[in-house]
């Protein structure tokens, strides 16, 4: 057992401790933590099934902004472990989960508080010229915050929780567990009314219906859908780039603008020459090479090691400078000032698209250490500048829709026993986020501060983000009727008539009570109600309509 603590309190450090994006960056989702826990604890199959359990409540709950709604860190690896040690049901493990994450809100303010120590810390040794203390102030100070308020809680869980764990779900009474069953089936409703919250356009919402009736009636799985769903949303996608532009290309008539000679001639206007202002980069003294790029893309995957309320990602993203400085720059002197401009606050969507805003620094910095005229404030206001814009591109993208399809793919097959769906997830999530994300840095680099812009102008991101949406809609609409797994047991008997109203709402349409409740959770949340409330509200409904007899769990 100590081993098995000594994993979780590992797996619980880096869930938060992000040293290595690529490493971590899925420590963050119950789906993929749950089957190390299990791993960790010797049982990957339950770990499994309470991982993807607790997954199905958070596929909406997006972090943006630098701000968490709820711990989903603290709710898989916590919740997972727990489930195990009292043998309980996985579909108990959300009543587990739930009140951890709560609790995980407090600790991440105390390691984004305790964080901000080491900023000013890094101020002060850069003013002095030491650059090899941002190394290590990056990394070892926010390791040893992580190792306090999330390891040795963990560590302490599992190697002295397992006789409580059980005491306590043997404590439970009969009717009261099977109440905390029919909570854990209500309560995916949360995460698929939140993602189809983001998701859902007045236009669109169709899909969901779709997706619903697809499983309900036709009984395809979750994948059948998604591929069906990923055909369609090609197709309508390239009718709308079709007809754009043809649209375009009726509209906008481009004439070549001539002038008149005297004999009555036209002349082409010569094309305007390159200013002799404009500098030949290849001229440039000082360069970074290819490999330069590829490492400073690889330190930026610890933007956010040291996480901290007061500046974000700042302390990171300076450590990610220090090999390009230091390649441009032979003065240490000079280094540690150049250094300097990067310690103010920063925070964007850090891995997808955020990459592309540390590329046109590069530039620009390349530009500035060769002389050109661009000063620390122009690429501060760059950076600045772009923070937002990157932020709800990378956000929308990766956490509102490769993330939340991909994650109901995993957790649907994960439901189902397959080992393959934690798996899928985590390889092909990390896939795309990192492959766009090395993409756009080398991008950014490439074509300077304009780069965002042309991404923006061209309307390309809107039609992806339709076609995504409306995939993401139809797989949701599938989760909605498969994982909402609740349904009525009220009997009547009226004469020689049994009358039960299951069977009489399967006549006019199955999944009638999971589609209502997802639906009215939906409403709720557009309406701002706080999903803390909806989380009160789903266990009180849950728990009363048990024991009233109106609701029960789908075997």
């Amino acid at each position: 057992m100590i081993l098995s603590a000594i994993l979780v309190a590992f797996l619980a450090i880096i869930s938060q401790w992000w040293f290595f994006a690529p490493i971590t960056r899925c420590m963050t989702y119950p789906l993929t933590t749950g089957v190390l826990v299990g791993l960790a604890m010797g049982n990957p199959m339950l770990g499994m099934l309470a991982g993807a359990n607790i997954q199905l409540v958070y596929l909406g709950w997006i972090n943006a902004g630098g701000v968490i709604p709820s711990n989903t860190m603290v709710a898989g690896v916590f919740g997972t472990a727990l489930t195990i040690l009292s043998g309980a049901s996985p579909k108990l493990a959300v009543t587990f989960a739930v009140p951890f994450s709560l609790v995980g809100l407090f600790m991440n303010q105390i390691y984004q508080t305790v964080n901000s120590f080491w900023v000013h810390k890094a101020d002060s040794e850069l003013e002095k010229g030491n650059i090899q203390a941002i190394r290590w102030l990056n990394y070892l100070p926010s390791f040893l915050v992580s190792f306090v308020v999330y390891g040795i809680p963990a560590f302490l869980m599992v190697l002295f929780g397992k006789g409580w764990a059980v005491n306590l779900v043997n404590a439970i009474p009969k009717d009261l567990t099977t109440a905390l069953e029919v909570v854990g089936g209500l309560m995916p409703a949360l995460g698929i009314a939140m993602l189809l919250n983001y998701l859902g356009k007045r236009s669109l919402n169709a899909f969901f219906v779709i997706g619903f009736f697809l499983s309900v009636y036709l009984k395809l799985d979750i994948m059948a859908i998604a591929i069906f769903g990923g055909a369609i949303a090609f197709l309508i996608f390239m009718t709308q780039t079709k007809k754009n532009n043809e649209t375009e290309n009726n509209t906008k008539k481009v004439r070549r603008l001539t002038l008149s000679n005297r004999q009555g001639e036209q002349t082409d206007v010569p094309k305007k020459q390159t200013s002799s202002s404009v500098v030949n980069t290849e001229d440039y003294r000082h360069k970074l090479s290819h490999s330069d790029l590829v490492k400073t893309w690889l330190w930026e995957q610890s933007d956010e090691s040291a996480y901290n309320y007061e500046r974000l990602q700042a302390l990171g993203l300076t450590n990610m400078m220090i090999h390009p400085i230091k390649k441009l720059y032979d003065d240490p002197k000079r280094q540690a000032e150049e250094l300097q401009k990067y310690m103010v606050f920063f925070n964007t969507e850090p891995h997808m698209v955020g990459p592309i805003i540390h590329g046109v620094a590069l530039s620009m910095e390349e530009a500035r250490a060769n002389d050109q005229n661009v000063s620390p404030e122009d690429i501060n206001g760059v950076r600045t500048g772009l923070m937002g814009p990157a932020a709800g591109i990378g956000d929308t993208v990766g956490q509102g829709i490769f993330f939340p399809i991909l994650a109901s793919l995993g957790a649907s097959m994960a439901l189902d026993g397959n080992y393959l769906g934690p798996v899928l997830f985590t390889v092909l999530f990390e896939l795309a986020l990192y492959s766009i994300g090395y993409f756009l840095f080398m991008f950014g680099y490439k074509k300077g501060k304009s780069s965002v812009i042309q991404i923006l102008k061209n309307g390309l991101i809107d039609k992806v983000t339709n076609a995504f949406s409306i995939l993401g809609l139809m797989v949701v609409g599938a989760m909605a009727a498969t994982r909402v797994t609740v349904k009525t047991p009220l009997v009547w008997d009226i004469g020689q008539t049994t009358i039960n109203l299951q069977k009489v709402l399967n006549t006019l349409a199955p999944g009638l009570i999971p589609l209502g409740i997802t639906v009215l959770v939906w409403w709720m949340v557009s309406k701002k109600v706080n999903p803390t409330w909806i989380i009160v509200g789903i266990f009180a409904v849950g728990i009363a309509c048990s024991y009233l007899g109106i609701l029960g769990i789908v075997k």
